[in-house]
């Protein structure tokens, strides 16, 4: 289990971020990691810092806030913070961790964040007992914006597309995820997926042949994809290690 809880807090008022990174200091549990005064600065640092908490200013831009924890490709933890409780059913419906209403005072706070660690203990076991996701395993995935369950094995290949990732399915279907390919790489079952490139990783059980080229880099083809798939010096160097080739 990590010893901190990274946050971040989005508030477009000054003196917001300031009187709650003066409460935040209060508390060891918790170790700030970036403040942001609006969304696309919030998706940046979000992307960067991947923190386990979010203060979110719930009334920031009118409910883009909302879209933002429904665009990030994993689910921190979020205490929002408000002005009123006009937004709280919404808060909630997005599992919130708390809503917080302003100004705040430290013995509130001190709920909130504890709710957070026991929310952070439970979040942590599971971590521990499951590290990586199996070939079985069942994740949900959007399709021209409708969400679809899908077996992990059922992913072909994966490839980086800026801030996102597009999944590619064996039945060519495709989904266009707010995800890296670092975060793939790290959850994927290690026995099933490999990565061929900064921006690549595909299933292992649809490589129809690899071909070694020049400067120790490669192609790998996989079934039914005409265009081949280009291997990294460092990735091919990997699998030869790896693989025994």
């Amino acid at each position: 289990m990590k010893d901190k809880i990274k946050a971040v807090i989005v508030d477009d008022i000054d003196n917001m971020r300031i009187q709650l990174k003066k409460l935040l200091s209060k508390f060891d549990q918790i170790q700030l990691v970036g403040e942001a005064t609006d969304i696309e600065e919030a998706t940046s640092i979000i992307d960067k810092q991947r923190p386990d908490l979010l203060f979110l200013d719930i009334n920031l831009n009118g409910l883009s806030e909302l879209n933002l924890i429904k665009s990030v490709g994993y689910q921190p933890m979020v205490i929002f913070i408000a002005s009123n409780i006009d937004f709280a059913i919404n808060a909630f419906e997005l599992n919130a961790v708390d809503y917080l209403l302003k100004p705040f005072s430290l013995e509130r706070m001190k709920k909130a964040i504890d709710k957070v660690v026991n929310k952070w203990k439970h979040f942590s076991i599971e971590e521990d007992v499951i590290s990586k996701l199996s070939a079985e395993h069942i994740i949900l995935l959007s399709f021209d914006d409708k969400m679809s369950f899908v077996r992990v094995k059922d992913i072909n290949y994966i490839e980086a597309y800026g801030n996102y990732t597009k999944v590619n399915l064996n039945d060519g279907k495709l989904s266009i995820t707010y995800n890296s390919i670092k975060n793939w790489q790290t959850t994927l079952p290690e026995e099933l997926f490999i990565q061929i490139h900064r921006s690549t990783i595909v299933n292992i059980s649809n490589i129809a042949k690899i071909e070694k080229c020049v400067n120790d880099t490669g192609r790998i083809y996989l079934n039914g994809i005409i265009k081949p798939f280009e291997i990294s010096r460092n990735f091919f160097f990997q699998i030869k290690k790896k693989y025994k080739i």
